[in-house]
């Protein structure tokens, strides 16, 4: 496949809000992967949230406490880019990043990169925020993001920096 550009898989940077984000490893499983031997593409849904839950969970955004707080983040817009297939057994590393907004969503971009290093696979998903009770989407931002939004603005999840 031919090398393409992904920047615009991306979000714009808010100088309050440096993109923060996390890596898992992920080793390619027979299930995985069609008759060719290469990741069957819905696969990588799965991966992308491996390591979503894993920036989540160290920003106070866990799938519980969203789920404590009464709101629930389902996903609206999905963008996803194949750039090179992934074979059985390959380690790879799987990065999200979540970009800080003022807005009531989350967004999140992924990479996915072989273990040569070469970038393949680029994403992004965009979350509203929904009340459970109402099954209204809050159009301002829930107490969970703005708890999590003065955290950022303070530093204190400059370990998912960089």
């Amino acid at each position: 496949m031919s090398r393409r550009r992904v920047k615009h898989l991306s979000f714009p940077e808010e100088a309050a809000y440096p993109a923060l984000h996390a890596s898992v490893t992920h080793r390619v499983g027979f299930s995985e992967v069609d008759p060719m031997g290469i990741v069957w593409f819905g696969r990588y849904t799965v991966f992308f949230e491996e390591a979503s839950a894993v920036l989540r969970d160290a920003c106070g955004l866990s799938h519980a406490a969203f789920f404590a707080a009464g709101i629930q983040p389902p996903v609206v817009s999905y963008e996803v880019e194949y750039l090179s297939p992934s074979r059985l057994d390959e380690q790879l590393t799987v990065t999200a990043w979540l970009h800080g907004t003022e807005a009531a969503r989350l967004n999140t971009s992924y990479q996915v990169h072989g273990p040569d290093g070469a970038l393949r696979v680029a994403a992004r998903t965009v979350q509203v925020f929904v009340d459970v009770r109402s099954a209204a989407v809050c159009f301002a931002a829930p107490r969970i993001w703005a708890e999590c939004l003065a955290q950022w603005r303070r530093g204190e999840f400059a370990c998912l920096q960089g």
